[in-house]
């Protein structure tokens, strides 16, 4: 009975006590939000972060010379040009000078035949226009002889059309008939193009009462076609010579097999 008394009071202080006070606003959703706006950085600390880690398509400028006024992008170089640019042009006949645009240029107008006349001739003095002209053959008289009719007469004898192009690359013959004729002759090819045959040997004319073109030397080699041999070089020397000693064991691992692994036949030693 007392205890429940004593409970009792404690519940009832705990009733008069002040409880925690949570702060209103420090909720996840108020975390979540966005604060806008943003903080900016400074331009005296944003220049070694942009030089650190420039942002993306940016150009990676030294903090040094960040605050240095742009010049290079209105910089250029060379001579400007203009759309239609006034040029001198100069025509054959008449002899006079005008001032034409970039369409004349590209597209001239067709000159005439008096013109073209006048450009043959001047280009007629280099050898290269003599001797290969543009589109045709030079002109091969200079070099034959006077009275010649150059075009009914012909030089060298007629070709004889005996066979076809078919006959020739692939002739209505046996596999017998083209090798026969293939190895008739080889002899005299071999003494005067030394043409062999792949693998042939060559024979150099020693004296045939002491030697022989096909005696072997040496011993033969041996050869198995289980491929034991083949079977050997798969293995290290020391392998194939662990496997054929003798195992040495020590005798305190064979006496602890020995009583306590088991044996076909027998039981365990107690």
């Amino acid at each position: 009975m007392q205890g429940v008394q004593v409970q009792s009071q404690i519940e009832e202080l705990r009733s008069h006590m002040p409880r925690k006070v949570l702060p209103i606003g420090y909720r996840a959703a108020n975390c979540l939000t966005e604060k806008l706006p943003r903080l900016t950085t400074p331009p005296e600390a944003k220049k070694f972060f942009n030089f650190r880690y420039p942002p993306a398509g940016a150009e990676r400028v030294f903090y040094g010379r960040a605050n240095d006024p742009q010049i290079a992008p209105s910089l250029t170089h060379g001579i400007r040009s203009e759309i239609s640019t006034a040029v001198t042009s100069f025509l054959f006949f008449p002899v006079h000078y005008s001032l034409t645009k970039a369409k004349v240029l590209i597209n001239p107008q067709p000159i005439t035949t008096f013109q073209q006349k006048m450009k043959d001739k001047k280009e007629s003095v280099y050898f290269s226009n003599q001797r290969a002209p543009l589109g045709k053959s030079h002109d091969q008289t200079p070099g034959l002889p006077k009275g010649l009719d150059i075009l009914n007469m012909t030089f060298g004898t007629a070709v004889i059309r005996e066979l076809s192009a078919r006959e020739v690359v692939n002739p209505p013959k046996s596999y017998q008939e083209v090798f026969e004729e293939g190895q008739a002759g080889h002899d005299l090819y071999i003494v005067s193009h030394n043409d062999y045959y792949a693998g042939e040997a060559k024979h150099r004319k020693y004296n045939p009462s002491s030697f022989h073109r096909f005696n072997l030397f040496g011993i033969p080699t041996p050869h198995f076609n289980d491929g034991r041999n083949m079977a050997k070089t798969l293995h290290w020397l020391h392998e194939l010579q662990m496997k054929r000693g003798a195992k040495v064991v020590s005798k305190r691992v064979d006496d602890f097999k020995e009583k306590f692994q088991h044996k076909l036949g027998r039981i365990l030693d107690p």
